[in-house]
């Protein structure tokens, strides 16, 4: 027997030995001795390529041995290169047949029976190879001509000549000895033709349910071949996609209530209906599962890198600690008539934490800790969040995008948008863009697991990963309380930003000037600012509040809002920082509550400073303010008195262009007094002006030179005023 090994042509060793009966080597036909043989190797005449090993013999190169042995050996054996030749040319079904991975992938993930039961590798092997061959087989027969078999004038049976190439392929073996094609198919033409009919209806209805007619009825296929017109396939698909969830069973029963009026085959295993759930999975998802499980499962996602840079991208969710802590309600109970108020105790309460998670280094820039999410525990957590940027790196800033699932959008998006450049809310459904979900996770294994009060994992956990109850009940006395939980909480965000404050500093260091956003003091009070919803007055000891029992006052050494003390205000402050607050005007209500907003005046006033009374306990701070408080009311005094004196020129003018008005009106008795106190001189010299208009003959023409002239009083702006110049008696 010839074979190819290191791209030689090679015949066995043995099949040129002579038979030795006691060593057990050679053969029958061998025609060297032994010895021979050896010498003949020793001489390089005979090149052996591969030595013996247990269960293979030794082979020698053909083409380089002497050329009497190698014509004995043609005589005896045969040409070695005819057969490689043979060997080496394919047949049409070998060449027909294609490799795929669809079969392979049906029968060892796909199919199930009998409770989620796997196919044995061995059959897994042995049914695709079956398939694999059956398509090429069905091949060849729609392409006979092609293939030059069976046509012709000549009458040959198609399914006699494909069952012969069949059984054909058992007989070739690899190097090793081994069948290539190890197939089960029937080697009679007849069985082999209705075998393959059987598979092709079968793909003709799914390639599915081809794969499924070749398994056998011990592997739970019953009936591979059912539900086949587009019809029935409507009822199964809507009986599959069902809100209600039926099982198998179930489906089949109602399935045969229809298949029975409609004259179908009926189906008698949960099993088929089991394939076509698979079948349908895709399109029936959405009716049984949701369009949650449809986003998340099947269509394709977009993976997402984490920013560099820090106050690039926040993102803000409530999460309900697993850490349970005790709370006492009250409690009224009747008893013989009688109400009596009992304190009963409730051990499974939990506290929920806003937190805002920077995404790079996945940061919790803020927090903030109530009974229940709400929009004012949001503000506050984006309130510390804004905070705390403040205290590493000096000043206040907005993150450049801002993330937020969709609770309480319609009141909670404005103030969104106003906190950031880019708002992105997540979409509905959509668990996978919020990466603070699994962050959450994190902390909980992390954090909260290894607390003596921690309440377990999700409803849908694994059960073997909650803990003990009935020691949590035993124990449940030594449950903390309220405060405790809290401080517990604090702890984990303090121990995160410990573990992570250094990275997420050199990521601000890394942060591109154009995408850090400052946050002013006006619009972070504007937009974060608490209120007392009640209205407030500013007098001229400034706006009063108090806070925390404390009597506050603030004002501002702005000029302008010496204007407008008639108006109401409310106040916005931040709680953390009392230093300054933001006033907007307001209508109020008649029980001092606020009306509505106006907002046409904001101001920023800053908390007053006490001055202590005493010299000698003033600081230089102290004499500063003072300076500062003297310098403004001076020029608040000369404001003041600028407006007086522009007020007096004007009457003045309008005195001079019409006379009557100084001697007719009361400006003529309560006429204000010049910058210089003076108010007799000036109002004699308006009487002198009148009486002299009494006797003057007007001979000018009135231009509309001469009427400017006569108000703006440019001619006299040159005179220097002197009192001792007026001829007045006492």
């Amino acid at each position: 027997m010839a074979e190819i090994y290191n791209n030689r042509v090679c015949v066995f060793a043995n099949e040129l030995i002579s038979l030795n009966m006691k060593r057990n080597v050679g053969s029958d036909k061998g025609f060297l001795s032994e010895g021979t043989f050896s010498t003949l190797r020793n001489r390089r005449q005979l090149l052996v390529l591969r030595r013996s090993t247990p269960g293979s013999s030794a082979l020698v190169d053909f083409e380089t041995m002497r050329s009497d042995i190698k014509q004995k050996y043609i005589q005896v054996y045969g040409d070695p290169r005819a057969e490689i030749a043979a060997k080496t040319q394919k047949s049409a079904l070998e060449t027909a047949i294609v490799y795929g991975n669809a079969a392979y992938e049906y029968f060892s993930v796909k199919y199930r029976y009998d409770n989620d039961r796997k196919l044995p590798p061995a059959k897994v092997d042995e049914y695709t190879l079956n398939v694999r061959i059956m398509d090429a087989l069905l091949k060849l027969r729609d392409t006979r001509k092609q293939w030059a078999f069976g046509g012709g004038n000549i009458r040959i049976n198609i399914w006699e000549r494909l069952c012969q190439l069949s059984n054909d392929l058992l007989t070739l073996k690899d190097p090793n000895g081994r069948a290539i094609f190890p197939h089960k198919l029937p080697q009679n033409w007849k069985s082999l033709k209705r075998k393959c009919e059987q598979y092709e209806q079968a793909r003709a209805v799914s390639k599915e349910e081809g794969f499924r007619s070749v398994i056998h009825k011990a592997y739970g296929n019953k009936h591979a071949i059912k539900v086949l017109n587009e019809d029935a396939k409507a009822v199964m698909h809507k009986l599959i996609s069902m809100h209600n969830n039926l099982n198998n069973v179930q489906i089949m029963e109602e399935y045969n209530k229809v298949a029975s009026l409609m004259d179908w085959a009926l189906i008698d295993s949960p099993t088929t209906v089991e394939n076509w759930r698979q079948k349908f999975a895709l399109t029936t998802m959405a009716g049984n599962k949701g369009d949650k499980a449809l986003k998340n499962t099947r269509m394709k996602q977009i993976h997402r890198e984490a920013p560099t840079q820090a106050f690039t991208y926040w993102t803000l969710d409530g999460w309900e600690a697993e850490l349970f802590y005790q709370k006492k309600t009250p409690k009224t109970v009747k008893k013989n008539g009688e109400e009596k108020r009992y304190m009963y105790t409730n051990y499974t309460n939990r506290k929920t934490m806003v937190v805002v998670l920077d995404a790079c280094e996945k940061y919790p820039v803020g927090y903030a800790i109530g009974d229940h999410e709400s929009p004012a525990l949001i503000r506050e957590a984006l309130r510390n969040a804004v905070q705390h940027g403040k205290e590493l790196f000096g000043n206040r800033y907005k993150p450049l995008q801002l993330q937020s699932d969709n609770y309480q959008k319609k009141v909670m998006v404005p103030f969104y948008e106003a906190m950031t450049k880019y708002y992105t809310p997540a979409a509905l459904g959509n668990a996978k863009s919020k990466i603070i979900e699994p962050y959450f996770k994190h902390l909980n294994v992390e954090y909260c697991q290894k607390q003596a009060n921690w309440s377990g994992f999700g409803i849908t956990a694994d059960k073997d990963n909650q803990p003990n109850l009935e020691v949590l009940n035993q124990n449940h006395k030594f449950i903390p309380d309220e405060a405790t939980v809290i401080a517990q909480l604090e702890a984990i965000i303090a121990q995160e930003r410990a573990k992570k404050i250094d990275a997420y500093r050199v990521a601000w260091e890394r942060t591109e000037e154009a995408r850090k956003m400052p946050f002013g003091i006006e619009e972070y009070l504007m937009l974060m600012g608490e209120t007392t919803g009640r209205t407030n007055k500013i007098t001229g000891a400034g706006l009063f509040i108090e806070f925390m029992g404390e009597r506050m006052c603030f004002d501002s050494f702005d000029l302008s809002l010496r204007d407008h003390y008639n108006e109401d205000w409310i106040v916005r402050f931040d709680p953390d920082d009392m230093s300054q607050v933001l006033v907007s005007n307001a209508k109020r209500l008649k029980s001092g509550r606020v009306d509505k907003e106006i907002g046409t005046l904001q101001y920023i006033l800053q908390r007053d400073i006490k001055v202590p009374m005493a010299l000698v306990d003033q600081k230089p701070e102290h004499f500063e303010y003072r300076t500062r408080v003297d310098r403004f009311n001076s020029k608040m005094a000369e404001t003041v008195k600028e407006k007086v004196k522009d007020v007096d020129r004007r009457i003045t003018t309008i005195c001079q262009r019409i006379p009557e008005i100084a001697s007719g009106t009361v400006l003529d008795r309560y006429l204000i007094t010049d910058s210089l106190g003076q108010h007799k001189d000036v109002r004699s010299k308006m009487r002198d002006d009148a009486t002299d208009a009494d006797f003057t003959e007007i001979t000018q023409l009135i231009t509309r030179q001469s009427v400017v002239t006569a108000s703006t009083g440019t001619d006299d702006e040159d005179y220097d005023y002197n009192p001792l110049d007026m001829n007045f008696s006492r």
